[in-house]
């Protein structure tokens, strides 16, 4: 058995546990392990007793062994709780070699987190037949740079497994976010086209019952997809939203859209401005230019004037100062010329733009997306035309769509249908918060059916209605009607059906905390 980052031992103690209990005499000769940290070798003692033999415990950077000498060839498992390193906090060395030389799947490419490279490396020491067992992050079941290892993983073995913990179980280390147990057995047995299964277990006592369940094949995970809000879906539900998605009618927000991030100031606290701070700037309201920089500034279905000016009159920064647009005010000059030469120098945004303190674009777009969130998405259309910061996607409606589809799809956002498909297209955080790239943007569903232009004017101030007084839930039951019922389908089932899971998706996603002792 091989634990390429042992760290305290506590998977090598449970590897000797294991071995005991199968009736093996010298568990110690049949563990090894590498660790770069030399604190990780003080535990030895500890688990195996001193004297303890060292030679099958290598001191230095897994990443770096190739047919290490004192180890096997190969091992028939191995067990590993490997560092979350983000890409940008790796050397650019290291990454530089780790992207010429990923290991076994060949394209992870240079933007993985380190725990992506240690499983790549070592499969190359896996044994045919051999299973694995790896504690990972949330980002194994939602980073696109994971999708070769997920694709490697449910291919090269007879069966594995990903299990979502909803427990938040390093808490005391620091780390606030979602776990994944993935198991995989039977190493070599390939089949193009094989899934993985995937699971929940809500706290470890939960794991550590369901695993034995699904090594003695009495439990089996869904393969519908490596996808954890998939396990809020029954058959119904999910035969009911693939029925939906098969319409005429259904499309995608990427094909009636371009979704683009907002405009990257460099330094919001310093371009980005509230009533109180341009005054205590010098500045008047004029010598400055709207900008959506919250998302909770809007309101309804649009955002108005009327939204842009409460949000001010509340205290709130949306107020942008770019030179361009003022470049003969000598109040914007001056406040201009406050901001720190020597900090100036070494902000990377200010470099990238011809004019340092421009970062107003001009891009304003049809409509806004929030880029996280906890209660789903809406697509706000841009009535104040103005631009957004890059907390706020902006949504650029192709030329062929008219002004009564673009209302369509804002209404048709809020159903149930597509905030399921939300949920399913973006990747959850530790605060379980909801996050959407442009591109996870562009593939939610929408349901667009042709309908009479008086009846959405109706449903367009209605449902505004109910957004702008907190009634987020009586504006979905407002849309899924007004959009299931032109689409042929029975509302009253269908959307209960699709709002009972969404509840069942939010809930899910959002943590379960407890320090363990």
């Amino acid at each position: 058995m091989l634990e390429p980052s042992f760290g305290g031992c506590g998977f090598l103690e449970a590897a000797r546990d294991a071995l005991i209990a199968l009736g093996c005499a010298m568990p110690s000769e049949s563990i090894y392990g590498c660790d770069i940290d030399p604190i990780a070798f003080d535990h030895l003692a500890e688990v195996f007793g001193s004297p303890v033999d060292t030679s099958g415990f290598v001191l230095g950077d897994f990443l770096d062994r190739q047919n290490e000498a004192q180890w096997p060839a190969k091992f028939s498992a191995i067990l590993a709780n490997p560092p979350y390193i983000p890409h940008h906090k790796i050397d650019r060395g290291k990454l530089k070699k780790l992207a010429a030389e990923p290991g076994v799947v060949s394209d992870i490419g240079g933007r993985s987190s380190l725990w992506a490279y240690f499983i790549s490396h070592s499969l190359s020491y896996l044994a045919l037949g051999g299973r694995m067992a790896w504690v990972l992050p949330g980002a194994f079941l939602q980073a696109d740079y994971a999708a070769p290892i997920r694709l490697h993983i449910a291919e090269h073995f007879r069966r594995s497994l990903a299990i979502v913990i909803r427990e938040r179980i390093f808490l005391t280390e620091g780390t606030d976010e979602e776990t994944v147990v993935l198991l995989a057995d039977g190493y070599g047995d390939k089949e193009v086209g094989r899934k993985s299964e995937l699971g929940e277990a809500r706290t470890v006592d939960d794991l550590a019952a369901l695993i034995p369940q699904w090594d003695g094949g009495e439990w089996r995970g869904i393969t519908t997809a490596i996808c954890p809000a998939m396990l809020s879906m029954d058959e119904l539900a999910i035969t009911s939203f693939d029925a939906l998605k098969a319409k005429p009618v259904a499309t995608t927000l990427g094909a009636v859209a371009r979704v683009q991030i907002g405009i990257v100031t460099g330094d919001n606290d310093f371009f980005i401005l509230s009533q109180e701070g341009a005054r205590a700037a010098g500045l008047e309201e004029a010598d400055c230019t709207p900008v959506l920089a919250k998302f909770r500034a809007t309101k309804g279905l649009s955002f108005k004037r009327a939204d842009m000016a409460e949000y001010l009159e509340g205290g709130g920064r949306a107020l942008l100062i770019d030179s361009s647009c003022s470049p003969d005010n000598q109040r914007v000059r001056d406040y201009l010329a406050s901001f720190d030469v020597e900090r100036r120098a070494k902000i990377s945004t200010f470099k990238k733009r011809t004019i340092w303190s421009a970062p107003n674009d001009g891009n304003c777009p049809h409509a806004f997306l929030p880029v996280m969130h906890h209660e789903g998405p809406r697509l706000v259309l841009n009535d104040l035309n103005c631009v957004s910061t890059n907390t706020v996607h902006r949504v650029f409606f192709h030329a062929d769509v008219t002004e009564n589809i673009q209302r369509l799809a804002s209404i048709s956002m809020l159903t149930s249908f597509s905030q399921i498909s939300a949920e399913l297209v973006g990747r959850r955080y530790g605060s379980g918060v909801l996050k959407h790239e442009p591109r996870d943007a562009e593939r939610i569903d929408l349901l667009l059916p042709k309908m009479k232009p008086e009846m959405l004017d109706q449903a367009v101030t209605a449902i505004d209605k109910a957004l702008r007084e907190g009634g987020q839930a009586e504006a979905m039951k407002l849309a899924d009607k007004l959009i299931f019922t032109a689409c042929g389908i029975a509302v009253g089932r269908t959307s209960k059906l699709f709002r009972d899971a969404l509840q069942s998706m939010r809930l899910r996603r959002r943590p379960e905390r407890r320090k363990l002792p």
